[in-house]
């Protein structure tokens, strides 16, 4: 997509109105936040970049560029959209854990059936 500073063309216009509504579909559905948190967390934007080795350091730096240029397109279309994924994706984990909690704790019910027969 082109930068809000590129030169303002027809077809500049176009391709930012389509990367937007891209995003807000994106943005729509509790798949497409986990995908974009996944790909944060794929750029290493919530780790330090700091490795104590130059070449490892200045990758994760590139990384997290791509990372810090993902939010700022979210920022861009709507400065809500960021603080908005990070609450959902809270809620999106803890129904996760509570879904894994449940199944284990089935699973669990299910073996001590197994002593009964």
């Amino acid at each position: 997509m082109s930068e809000p500073d590129d030169v303002d063309t027809p077809h500049a216009r176009v391709e930012r109105e389509v990367t937007e509504r891209a995003f807000r579909d994106v943005f729509a559905t509790s798949a497409g936040k986990r995908v974009l948190f996944w790909l944060l967390e794929q750029a290493a934007i919530y780790r330090d970049a700091y490795t104590g080795e130059n070449n490892d350091t200045n990758y994760l730096l590139g990384q997290q560029a791509t990372g810090r240029r993902l939010i700022g397109m979210l920022d861009l279309i709507d400065p809500r959209f960021y603080p908005q994924l990070l609450l959902d994706i809270a809620e999106l984990k803890a129904l996760d854990r509570a879904a894994a909690k449940a199944i284990a704790e089935n699973e669990a019910g299910d073996d001590d059936d197994a002593d009964y027969v």
